[in-house]
């Protein structure tokens, strides 16, 4: 049983208070002044990837990445000469995440830009304006890149699943829905770069602190968090805002309870 009634007021109170970046709490921060939006875009597909474990320790690697990267991504990321000095000379770790990772992740978004010309034009091969919510074109752009990921680098097939989940085997896939968000909504804290899709299609990106406001306020019934769950959540904010319901993740992710 809920403990508190959710109101559309105190969603929206709680979007005027939080929903504003703080350098010291997000990895975006780094992105938002950047002018191109193909580097905007690489950097917040990388800054997602590595939005796993506490907040100090994400912004500490995301901001050693957006150094090597800067002052342009995408000139950076086409340069075989620059990823061999990277693979040789430079080792990131990130929890359970090797220098590895990373020189895979960027020799597979290195890929994407030479064959698509950005990751919003391999994400929109298979979506659907109409699709109630955007599960077919995650898992379609999802396994695209876990499997150029596998033909550049020895990484173990965990890791790949990690690195780019697929709602169809269940996983909430929180990082690619934050990063989806950032792309398609538009405010002080998103970038809106991606204009072709709905927000209404955004599922929220489920981590632990989003499942334990979900319970709170009787978001979802079910038990453990899942893609299915993500969506429960979702579609449950649709009822105060229908066309932007992840408009809330941000202040929500930040509301503390007592």
């Amino acid at each position: 049983m809920y403990k508190q009634k959710l109101t559309k007021s105190f969603l929206e109170e709680l979007y005027k208070k939080y929903n504003r970046l703080n350098s010291a709490d997000d990895p975006v921060w780094g992105i938002i002044h950047h002018k191109n939006e193909l580097d905007k875009e690489i950097l917040a597909f990388i800054a997602a990837e590595y939005a796993f474990g506490n907040i100090p320790q994400i912004n500490n690697t995301v901001s050693k990445i957006i150094t090597l990267l800067n002052p342009s991504p995408l000139e950076k990321i086409l340069d075989d000469d620059f990823l061999n000095y990277l693979k040789k000379n430079i080792d990131i770790k990130h929890r359970f995440l090797f220098h590895s990772e990373l020189t895979g992740l960027l020799k597979t978004l290195q890929t994407v830009y030479l064959g698509f010309g950005s990751l919003k034009n391999l994400f929109l091969m298979n979506y659907n304006s109409e699709d109630i919510n955007l599960k077919n074109s995650i898992t379609t752009f999802s396994d695209y890149l876990r499997k150029i990921h596998n033909k550049h680098s020895k990484t173990s097939s965990r890791k790949l699943k990690f690195l780019y989940p697929s709602p169809q085997s269940g996983s909430a896939c929180k990082r690619l829905n934050l990063f989806l968000r950032w792309m398609v909504r538009k405010d002080k804290v998103d970038l809106g770069i991606w204009k072709e899709i709905k927000t209404s299609q955004l599922v929220i990106p489920l981590d632990i602190h989003i499942y334990r406001v979900a319970k709170y306020f009787g978001l979802t019934k079910r038990k453990s968090p899942s893609w299915n769950m993500a969506v429960e959540i979702t579609e449950n904010l649709k009822k105060f805002n229908e066309e932007d319901p992840v408009k809330y993740d941000f202040a929500l992710s930040h509301l503390r309870l007592k």
